[in-house]
């Protein structure tokens, strides 16, 4: 389509784009009735002939003409905008261009590839070309367009990169993209993600001291925990592990699950996350990083001024430090789970002096599930280890010192009373979803330059805040603000 030359008023620029955007509607319905002509009649032959699962291919044959008309709208608009007069251009270094001409360009939709021919522009100062169009168009860095490029990231962090493509070109009915197309696209917008994770955390201001009100009913939960990701030698050469010969072979991933509670089931007595409330962060940093982050992440959600502050997670002595150096004034709590866990750990250990270990162990969680820490360094005293079992004395100790050390973080009758919860399964299942079902699958192992945009990327879609990188698909509902 030949540009049309610039008219001096509005109004003449208005009755353009009318006769313009009425040969392309005409066009659309043209079209249109010829596909549904087409598709009309084939699915009548089909019910003639007597043929069965009809609703299948039918349903196929109207995607496939949705896209056929999707495309043809969609390039009769580029056509047009196109084609409308370019005033001056500045190059992305801010110095003035000059026209030359015009040259083309495909672009992969979603709906297809459309072709165009768009305005080119040369600096004489960078010496280089550019199309300002491409800009507008967010097409500047490739041929993929913004909706094709969430398609393939969204689809990239879900699930390994060959079945994704495969995945698209079943859902789209056409083969648009690759393999490679959706690792690409999907490290570059998880890249775009962590930097405006990291971003948003830096600008985000706290006071400095939590100012929540303990006679408000809400709490705001900080659930912490890490879990190792798979990781290729390079990446744990030189640092301690798990493993039989005392090396890594994961890295750990550190998560934060920050929501809210703002009461409890009617039904049950039992506390209930608030919907829609949960944001996540996950990180390769160390410690303090993390730290900071997940504290800013508490600041930014405005949770410091109306909320009580409640850290949840296992016995990890750099959870707990986390709690004291960044929410002194949180309640801290040990997810019960683990902590019974540590239970039968105990009970395991010492089974060669226990006549039954299962009703020893079942006695002391009863005691903890009042806050009896110290049954457990009776129960252990009363066996007379040194006598018995010396050998056993320094398994005994290491729990026993467990419980020594999370005594207030266990009392656990209170904080039932209290109406908190108990159970670090938020972050549980974060780690889950987060990390494990997209990085631990058979055969799977990473670096952490490969890993970590996928993470932030699905931190993002988790938290329904793909906002801050993306802005044509539309986010989740957003978290409703605590009901104090």
């Amino acid at each position: 389509m030949e540009p049309r030359p610039a008219r001096g008023k509005k109004g003449a620029r208005a009755q353009d784009d009318d006769a313009l955007i009425g040969e392309l509607a005409g066009r659309i319905a043209a079209l249109a009735a010829e596909e549904a002509r087409r598709l009309a009649r084939a699915a009548l032959q089909q019910w003639d002939e007597g043929c069965d699962g009809l609703a299948g291919p039918w349903e196929e044959d109207a995607r496939q003409t949705g896209t056929v008309i999707g495309r043809a709208l969609l390039q009769g608009v580029v056509d047009i905008a196109a084609a409308r007069p370019e005033g001056k251009a500045l190059c992305p270094a801010g110095h003035p261009a000059r026209a030359a001409g015009r040259r083309p360009k495909t672009i992969r939709t979603l709906v297809g590839p459309v072709a165009t021919l768009r305005p080119w522009h040369h600096c004489q100062a960078c010496r280089h070309g550019f199309a300002p169009f491409d800009a507008r168009l967010g097409v500047v860095s490739g041929s993929l367009s913004p909706g094709l490029v969430q398609t393939a990231a969204l689809a990239g962090m879900e699930m390994p990169f060959g079945k994704a493509d495969r995945f698209v070109g079943l859902i789209s009915g056409a083969r648009l993209a690759s393999a490679k197309t959706i690792d690409r696209a999907t490290k570059t917008e998880g890249g775009k993600a962590r930097r405006a994770i990291d971003a948003e955390a830096a600008r985000a201001k706290a006071s400095p001291e939590l100012a929540w009100d303990p006679d408000k009913p809400g709490k705001a939960y900080i659930v912490i925990d890490g879990t190792g990701a798979p990781m290729v030698p390079k990446e744990t050469a030189g640092r301690d592990g798990k493993q039989p010969d005392g090396k890594a072979k994961t890295r750990e991933v550190k998560i934060a699950c920050l929501f809210t509670q703002s009461g409890l089931d009617p039904a049950t007595g039992e506390p209930v996350q608030d919907p829609g409330s949960a944001t996540y962060l996950a990180t390769f940093e160390p410690c303090d990083p993390f730290a900071a982050q997940t504290r800013q992440e508490f600041y930014r959600r405005g949770l410091d001024t109306v909320v009580q502050p409640v850290v949840l997670g296992d016995g990890a002595k750099w959870i707990w430090r986390i709690a004291d150096e960044k929410f002194p004034q949180a309640t801290q709590i040990v997810d019960y789970y683990h902590a019974c866990e540590h239970v039968h750990d105990l009970s395991r250990a010492l089974k060669r002096v226990l006549d039954d270990p299962k009703q020893w162990a079942d006695h002391l969680i009863e005691r903890l599930d009042q806050g009896d820490t110290d049954a457990i360094a009776r129960a252990v005293e009363a066996l007379d280890l040194p006598a018995r079992a010396p050998d056993l004395i320094p398994d005994a100790e290491r729990e026993v010192g467990y419980f020594a050390y999370n005594h207030q973080r266990m009392q656990y009758a209170h904080f039932k009373k209290k109406g908190y919860f108990i159970g670090s399964g938020a972050v549980e299942s974060a780690c889950n979803t987060v990390v494990a079902q997209r990085a631990k699958q058979a055969g799977m192992h990473w670096t952490i330059k490969g890993l970590d945009p996928i993470i932030a990327l699905r931190v993002l879609h988790l938290s329904g805040r793909t906002g801050l990188i993306w802005n044509t698909i539309t986010d989740q509902t957003p978290a409703p603000k605590p009901q104090c």
